[in-house]
């Protein structure tokens, strides 16, 4: 079987039994709004430079750099096995790269986030940027104005973290200045006011509105209610509904 193939199969299998700590993007979802200069091109990967950069085959041969996260560097902690794992993943593979608000770093190195393509609009790209985090092979690092997936990837790096998955298992770890500054601009987490009430009214900060999340629902654990945003719990669905709020579309039917 070519890697293409076990690609589809990975997405199909992953998307049919959402096992695994990866999150599946629909190009509907997370892509709703991309902001001003988002790109959406597909190239071929035809080197790997280390756990979170890559060469890519266009006419200037280009590194880009994965946008939003950091793996160790060569010579450090679990850097062999973040390079091996990106390779694993998108080595002579094709990958779409969207821009956020920067074009590239200092080093001249574009600066993107990359998707393994499903081949098909109706089905879902795979995230690699948060597949790395998420699987402990690199840690959430924003950087504004680069700020599209910052929650979404943190929240990936908190989850690899509690459960000492990849580098948080083997490596010391401490909290960089990105995240210390990501935690800090994080909401509030009002505990609910009754066992009975325990429904999530969020307010989504990247346009997607107001969505309730009850238990079950997709990262219902890693949603903070914020009461500060207008946020709340809720004893039924009904009243959230009456609140104005609508349920996740990562939610069971």
């Amino acid at each position: 079987m070519n890697k293409a193939k076990v690609i589809t199969a990975l997405i199909a299998l992953l998307a049919a039994l959402g096992l695994g700590g990866y999150t599946i993007v629909k190009k509907t979802d997370l892509l709703k709004t991309p902001s001003e200069g988002a790109q959406d091109n597909i190239y071929r990967v035809t080197q790997i430079l280390d756990g979170d950069t890559i060469r890519i085959e266009n006419a200037e041969g280009e590194r880009v750099r994965l946008l939003g996260i950091n793996a160790p560097e060569e010579g450090a902690c679990y850097a062999k096995e973040a390079g091996e794992y990106l390779k694993s993943l998108v080595g002579d593979t094709d990958v779409r790269l969207e821009k956020d608000i920067s074009g590239a770093d200092q080093y001249g190195r574009l600066l993107r986030y990359v998707f393994i393509p499903s081949g098909d609009e109706k089905e879902n790209d795979l995230f690699v940027n948060e597949m790395l985090v998420r699987e402990g092979y690199a840690v959430a690092d924003a950087h504004p104005p680069d700020n599209r997936y910052r929650e979404f990837l943190a929240s990936a790096g908190e989850e690899a973290r509690n459960a000492k998955r990849g580098l948080w298992g083997v490596c010391d770890m401490p909290i960089s200045e990105s995240e210390k500054a990501n935690q800090n601009d994080r909401e509030i987490d009002t505990p609910p006011p009754s066992a009975d009430c325990i429904i999530k009214g969020n307010i989504s900060e990247k346009g997607y509105g107001k969505t309730y999340l009850v238990p079950g629902c997709d990262n219902y654990n890693n949603v903070k209610v914020d009461v500060r945003k207008g946020e709340g719990y809720f004893c039924t669905e009904e009243e959230a509904v009456s609140a104005g709020f609508r349920k996740a579309e990562n939610c069971p039917l």
